[in-house]
């Protein structure tokens, strides 16, 4: 359908990219340890880009009955669109990258069931108070992209993905989390998964009181995200160009830890954010973001880089939906050399987040967070003492990562965020008291 959509349009107007999605999504659900429901989504949509006189039209739909008022609707828009004057990639060599495996596929709902059954059955027999939640999501992507400038390309992407909820009622509601990515076509890991579930919610019977101030804390893989959320914003080529992003003038000055180098790759096997060309058909890169807390740019899309003077740096993200932005795809943070249990020993009295709850983004662009502590732990004397309420950390990104005192041996697979645990030497935190 993309190839009819490009020949209806081609000759009205001076350059058109369309972006085809299919996507097959099945999801398995368990609430309170039984078993919930079964959904399966079927979505297929077509986006037009045109360029006429100069100025940018968009227009999109899943009817593919409705080619002709898509073609039209595009032109007209063009009429009120941004202007640019980039030109649209040319058919290039790809990277190959592994973004899909039949074993994915063969993960049938009555599979996702017996794999929810099981899990749930070994937790239960360990710790029968524990109410738990599953989610399996088996989905199925084939992206295609063409072109007035003879781009014609395509991929398939097949995810796997485990999400697990824990909740303990146990002086007030504690909530353990835990993630598994199968995209690679691996087994599920159940003993891994229950160990990890388990060993949280037995710390979590445990209370423990920390007081207001500063203190070292770990912040686990699974909480990383949303701490780096503040950097991720800043380097997007968006607010390069609307002048919003602290980063400006900074390339190549050391801004973070020497301990930080982070790392967006679409190359990376089986993330979820995996391609071989972003969402314009630029080829797919690896683009270093921080090494070694030095700023080394921003990630572009075509649009953005032209406005910045800069190339894209194959950064596009869109739906069928929506024009493309610049975006991320799989986040790596890479390891350091510390172990978990050494870096607790030597923390007289501290805290290890596996968990923030909601946003707390205060001032985003600036760095400013504030954020609370979902599943949070007290370190006292080299131990994990039991789990904390009621707190609260805050402080600024830019501050916080020129503190880091060590970073985890291990990348923690989480999708499309590849993180090992980091260390803040100090850390504002706030409790009830």
């Amino acid at each position: 359908m993309r190839y009819k959509i490009l020949d209806m349009v081609s000759g009205q107007v001076d350059q058109a990219d369309v972006y085809e999605s299919e996507v097959d999504l099945t999801e398995v659900e368990f609430r309170q340890g039984k078993f919930y429901s079964v959904e399966t989504k079927l979505t297929q949509g077509w986006g037009l880009r045109v360029i006429k006189n100069g100025r940018v039209g968009f227009s999109s739909s899943t009817n593919p009955e409705r080619m002709e008022e898509l073609t039209r609707a595009a032109i007209e828009a063009s009429a009120f669109g941004q202007n640019v004057g980039f030109t649209l990639p040319e058919q290039q060599d790809l990277p190959v990258v592994q973004t899909f495996e039949n074993r994915v596929l063969l993960a049938t709902v009555a599979r996702m069931q017996e794999w929810g059954r099981e899990l749930i059955e070994v937790l239960n027999a360990r710790m029968p108070e524990l109410k738990v939640d599953l989610k399996f999501s088996r989905c199925y992507r084939e992206i295609g992209l063409v072109n007035t400038s003879g781009l014609d390309c395509s991929f398939q992407r097949g995810e796997l993905e485990v999400m697990v909820a824990g909740l303990l009622v146990q002086d007030g509601i504690f909530w353990v989390y835990d993630y598994v990515n199968l995209s690679g076509g691996q087994d599920f890991p159940l003993e891994s998964v229950a160990e990890r579930v388990i060993n949280l919610a037995r710390l979590g019977k445990q209370k423990a009181i920390l007081k207001s101030g500063d203190y070292p804390v770990v912040v686990m893989p699974t909480a990383l995200p949303q701490l780096l959320l503040p950097l991720l914003v800043a380097i997007n080529g968006k607010h390069r160009q609307k002048k919003t992003s602290p980063l400006i003038g900074r390339e190549n000055e050391r801004v973070l830890s020497e301990k930080i180098t982070l790392v967006d790759n679409r190359l990376r096997p089986f993330g979820t954010g995996s391609a071989p060309f972003d969402d314009e058909g630029v080829p797919a890169r690896k683009n270093v973001l921080f090494e070694r807390g030095v700023f080394k740019g921003f990630l572009f899309d075509l649009t953005t880089a032209e406005a910045c003077k800069e190339q894209s740096t194959g950064s596009a993200v869109r739906s069928y939906s929506s024009l493309p932005a610049p975006g991320l795809s799989n986040i790596e943070l890479l390891p350091g050399e510390a172990e978990l249990e050494e870096v607790l020993q030597v923390i007289p009295a501290g805290l290890v987040v596996y968990s923030f709850l909601g946003g707390g983004m205060s001032n985003l662009l600036a760095g400013e967070v504030t954020l609370n502590v979902a599943s949070g732990y007290k370190v006292e004397n080299g131990r994990i003492a039991g789990r904390v309420k009621d707190v609260s950390v805050a402080g600024n990104v830019y501050e916080l990562f020129q503190r880091v005192a060590a970073v985890g041996a291990t990348q923690r697979d989480l999708g499309d965020y590849f993180l090992p645990f980091v260390k803040f030497s100090s850390f504002k935190v706030a409790c009830k008291e």
